[in-house]
């Protein structure tokens, strides 16, 4: 689970961004939180809204970029764990040096920072890391293994020494590139419980990016026919006429196409995905790892999950993390949303709806609707119309042009 996520000096954000998944003490739906072994209650989804322009999608980039660059040299050391056909669907993307807040003569002189805070079965840590020019200057992890009050330091690296524990004393640590993240080469290269566990977090962290093209094409089938059969369950209770799904694969295992099944009065037909609606492709591109982290207690960013789904199939799809019998591992969610339907109390707690504008400086500010006070002094209550409120721009992120553009040039009388 995620716990906190925190950055700095990252595209659009100058000042450090903070983001809280630990729950608010208030009352609404506290039957859907998911419970820690420390009896810490989690949020099981966060939604993120904003302008075009806000930073929104920023924020899912920042734990998007982390979590890759932790990753990124499984694509060179291809250990047997992953495999070909995992790191495909791990969909590592490349690292960009040029990551800092651009609208300050100062900022590509200092770190882009990253910290995050999260727990696994058996342990919660905590990883920090510092880049300049794709360098890490600063990386630290440490480990407190759940019910207890013990912290452990794994590491401390900084530009002049690396400090470790007993375990890994006698590692040639110092012989790691810059470039190359401690908690990456000891996750990949050696046999270690507490490292492994931290790492394999980042693996079982799923990104959904929708706001590129050619994710709508990322067609994805459950491998296993019990999760099919969920699937094709799903795409039925959001009143989708598909009864089965017939895959069509090379003598090397490779898919080449896909059909779906279609039962009418009595009757079977099949159509080609390709013939399906656009929202129906949708839901074929981002169900099979949503089933996944159901199941296994993942976590997932999605970025634009909304576009070109009905906002009642983004509520079931939100409601199955917050459904205890069905999210039984304690996975997450975290999306960017444009819907005014489903920002709604009935939808989310005031702690599940955070928000992004631009300051007078151009920089990017994060903070959650029960953190909000209104100009009054007030906080938003529960029982509020956020989407009326939000569109009327009490909450500071009016995602709405607020002057007509003047057309005319000159001064024509």
């Amino acid at each position: 689970m995620l716990c906190q996520f925190a950055f700095k000096n990252f595209k659009s954000f100058k000042n450090e961004a903070f983001l809280d998944f630990y729950a608010e003490n208030i009352s609404e739906m506290k039957e859907t939180l998911i419970k820690g072994k420390n009896n810490d209650e989690f949020l099981p989804v966060v939604s993120l809204y904003g302008p075009n322009g806000g930073g929104k999608s920023t924020v899912l980039e920042a734990l998007a970029y982390l979590r890759n660059f932790v990753l990124y040299n499984l694509r060179a050391f291809n250990p047997s764990s992953i495999g070909k056909a995992g790191l495909l669907a791990l969909n590592i993307k490349n690292i960009s040096k040029d990551i800092f807040y651009k609208f300050d003569a100062d900022s590509s002189n200092r770190p882009t920072e990253f910290n995050i805070l999260f727990q696994t079965e058996k342990n919660e840590f905590k990883y920090e890391i510092a880049l300049m020019d794709g360098q890490i200057s600063v990386e630290n992890l440490y480990c407190r293994p759940l019910c207890t009050e013990n912290v452990k330091m794994i590491f401390e690296r900084s530009d002049s020494e690396i400090l470790t524990c007993d375990e890994i004393s006698g590692f040639p640590l110092d012989k790691v590139s810059v470039t190359m993240p401690l908690l990456s080469y000891l996750g990949i290269l050696y046999d270690l419980e507490d490292v492994d566990d931290a790492f394999k977090w980042f693996i079982k962290t799923f990104v959904l990016d929708y706001d590129e093209p050619a994710s709508d094409w990322n067609i994805a089938i459950p491998k296993k026919k019990s999760e099919q059969d969920v699937m094709i369950g799903i795409l039925q209770h959001m009143d989708i006429n598909i009864t089965g799904i017939r895959v069509v694969e090379d003598g090397k295992g490779e898919i080449t196409n896909i059909f779906t099944e279609h039962e009418i009065d009595g009757n079977k037909y099949e159509l080609n995905l390709m013939e399906e609606s656009s929202g129906t492709r949708k839901l074929f591109t981002c169900l099979a790892q949503i089933i996944t982290a159901l199941h296994e207690g993942f976590f997932v960013v999605a970025d634009e999950l909304d576009a070109k789904l009905h906002p009642k199939l983004l509520r079931y799809i939100i409601e199955l993390y917050k459904d205890k019998e069905i999210n039984k591992k304690g996975a997450q969610l975290i999306l960017t949303s444009h819907d005014m339907v489903n920002m709604d109390s009935s939808v989310f707690r005031r702690d599940e709806i955070w928000f992004c504008t631009l300051g007078c400086d151009n920089s990017s500010n994060l903070y959650s609707l029960v953190s909000f006070v209104t100009p009054n002094g007030c906080k938003v209550r529960k029982d509020a119309s956020y989407s009326k409120q939000y569109l009327e721009g009490l909450y500071g992120a009016d995602p709405y042009i607020t002057k007509g553009f003047d057309w005319m040039v000159g001064n024509e009388q």
